[in-house]
């Protein structure tokens, strides 16, 4: 099934790429890769909530990367499809390694002929592999919501640099955490 969301929102995206004739004013395709820290914060199993040692933080030992394609259908809306590798959360003996999908709808506010700030949202299909002590393995995946905002910078007319901050808030079962990700990356206009 997740196969089959990936390949129709991909086509999806493609289907709006003749509008990247149109590139004046902000408009046309994009595709790019980010590097990018990821941190785990607010895990609650149940109804209790876990410490999370170092996790809560953003820390270079869980930094990723992600890559993106989309194009602005007008200056201020854009569609966007991700892939995030989420890099892997290590404590106590226990380690995560997410990895998601998205599909989001951009919201864009350019504010000179070399920038745009804009907001996104979206639904996030993820995927984690689960290992722990005495070869304790699962496999745990789900959907949900993420948005974010960002900024992109014109460094040549067909190359911005891009940074964001996304987070998505996970409810599989019973447990709940949020993900946050702060990402720096290049974005190649077409």
């Amino acid at each position: 099934m997740r196969k089959f969301l990936t390949v129709t929102g991909v086509s999806s995206l493609l289907s709006v790429l003749p509008l990247a004739s149109m590139a004046d004013e902000g408009m046309g395709g994009f595709a790019g890769g980010s590097y990018l820290y990821g941190k785990l914060d607010n895990l609650e199993v149940g109804d209790t909530a876990v410490s999370l040692g170092d996790l809560d933080n953003f820390d270079d030992n869980r930094s990723s990367w992600k890559a993106f394609v989309g194009a602005w259908v007008t200056p201020w809306l854009g569609l966007e499809a991700q892939y995030i590798e989420l890099g892997e959360y290590e404590d106590l003996g226990v380690s995560v390694d997410p990895s998601a999908y998205t599909g989001a709808a951009l919201f864009g506010l350019p504010f000179s002929e070399a920038g745009k700030v804009y907001a996104k949202v979206g639904q996030m299909w993820w995927e984690a592999d689960i290992d722990g002590p005495l070869g304790f393995s699962d496999e745990r995946d789900g959907s949900t919501l993420f948005y974010g905002v960002g900024v992109a910078l014109k460094l040549l007319p067909n190359l911005n640099v891009r940074a964001e901050y996304e987070r998505a808030e996970l409810d599989d079962d019973d447990v709940d955490a949020d993900v946050d990700f702060a990402s720096i990356g290049a974005e190649f206009i077409f």
